[in-house]
């Protein structure tokens, strides 16, 4: 058995969307690493080279912690990073920040990545709800 991890774009507009992302340990598979949860060209139909900035993240993370970050072809999450904590209906908005840019550099894919820890527990699960700008 792997762990699951649902990933499920709930509106998709001209300049905004949401996605809704579900997290379930399976006890045995280990930790989530780099595990892409958008792409702005597969799954926002962007064009090559568009970037997206994160607007906001709501989460509710039982048994783990984890790291969102944006893909870089040579050293994935090098650039940004936002640790989210294990806890109840935590969240940020980036908005008082003008939003947060992907800034991966040149070799930047413009996904959206999530790598976990303690996700070891069968009982670890969680949910998240992440707002892009395009």
């Amino acid at each position: 058995m792997a762990n699951t991890v649902t990933v499920k774009v709930l509106e998709s507009g001209q300049r905004n969307a949401l996605i809704h992302v579900y997290l379930k340990s399976d006890g045995a598979t280990g930790e989530l690493t780099n595990q892409v949860l958008l792409d702005p060209i597969a799954d926002l139909g962007m064009e090559a080279k568009s970037r997206f900035r994160l607007g906001k993240v709501e989460y509710n993370f039982a048994g783990f912690d984890a790291v969102l970050g944006f893909g870089s072809g040579t050293v994935p999450i090098e650039n940004f990073k936002w640790v989210l904590t294990e806890g109840t209906n935590y969240g940020v908005d980036f908005k008082y920040w003008t939003f947060v840019a992907d800034n991966s550099g040149i070799d930047g894919n413009g996904k959206l990545l999530l790598s976990t820890s303690r996700f070891t527990n069968s009982a670890c699960q969680g949910s998240m709800l992440i707002q892009v700008i395009k």
